[in-house]
This record gives C-alpha cells, sequence and structure tokens, in this order.
C-alpha cells in the first residue's frame, strides 16, 4: 500500500507555511490584492505533489512566485509613480462639505451607497461631513466639520478649567 501521500502532505503543510511566512502576512483580514492574488495561486500549487507532481519543482514555483511578490512590494514602496498605478491613489468624494459627482460616477458609487458607507462610519446626517475620501484600500476616510467633532477629554478638561478659573473663590 503506498503512503507516499501522508509525508508529503506534511512537508506540504509544512514547507507551504514557511514559504508563505515569507511573504510577511499573518493575517487574512489585511490582504492586498497582490496577498490575495498569491494565495489563489499558491492553493492549487500546493496540491499537485499528492497529485504525483514534482514537490521540489512545485516548492521552486511557489519560491518564485514569492520572490516576485516581494520585488513588487519592495518598487511599490520605492516607486510612488509606480504605487498610484498599481494601488491607485485616494479618490475625495467629499470636499469641503460637496460632494463629488464626478468621484462618485468614476467609483460607480450611488449616493445609497456613500449613505451607508457613511452610516457604517457612524454618520447620519452627510452635512455633517467636510471632507470623505476612499482609500485605495476601499475604506471611506471621513473628517466631520469643525463644529461637529466630537469634545475630546481634553476639551472638557479645559471646559472645566476655564469654568473653576471663573468662579468666585
Amino acid at each position: 500500500m503506498h503512503v507516499d501521500w501522508i509525508w508529503k502532505a506534511i512537508v506540504i503543510i509544512t514547507v507551504g507555511s514557511l514559504l508563505l511566512r515569507l511573504t510577511g502576512r499573518t493575517s487574512i483580514g489585511k490582504l492586498t490584492m497582490l496577498d490575495v492574488l498569491l494565495m489563489l495561486i499558491l492553493g492549487p500549487l500546493f496540491i499537485r505533489p499528492v497529485e504525483d507532481a514534482n514537490m521540489w519543482k512545485t516548492f521552486g514555483t511557489a519560491i518564485v512566485l514569492i520572490l516576485t511578490v516581494w520585488l513588487i512590494r519592495t518598487l511599490l514602496v520605492r516607486y510612488a509613480s509606480l504605487r498610484a498605478l498599481w494601488i491607485g491613489k485616494p479618490i475625495p468624494i467629499i470636499v469641503n462639505g460637496k460632494v463629488e459627482l464626478s468621484a462618485m460616477k468614476s467609483l460607480n458609487l450611488t449616493d445609497e451607497g456613500l449613505n451607508a458607507q457613511l452610516r457604517t462610519a457612524g454618520i447620519n446626517d452627510r452635512d455633517d461631513v467636510e471632507c470623505a475620501t476612499i482609500e485605495s484600500s476601499g475604506q471611506l476616510t471621513i473628517r466631520l466639520k469643525p463644529h461637529k467633532v466630537p469634545a475630546t477629554k481634553q476639551d472638557i478638561e479645559q471646559l472645566k478649567q476655564l469654568i473653576e478659573s471663573r468662579l468666585p473663590k
């Protein structure tokens, strides 16, 4: 009875885990488009030795893929123009309290979609927003109008000191 698939499975998991560790990612929640693509390619690749493909050729291919991703990341960090082309730039969708319709159109973002993202961020009234930007990661970054920004503990302490300083002693 052939049981070589058992040791192959152990080696695949061990080497595969070590190779994926080289990519520098430990959480799937923070994957970039490049990371997702790498995972989609590596998944089927790592199963090939179980189907009697050459295990060392598979691992060599995985190493080349990972080194390519490392090289691309290095270039993206070093060259802003390449990063903007590859990842994209943040797109302002609300500027000085006004919705940028051209930006909404380029993002295929509807009013309902924008309102949903604002509600997710805890903002129920679009008029409270000074600026909003869709980051290259797809997240919405928001800056409220000055009079709508919640008071901080420091603000409250300063107000408390001001009141106390004006009270008769």
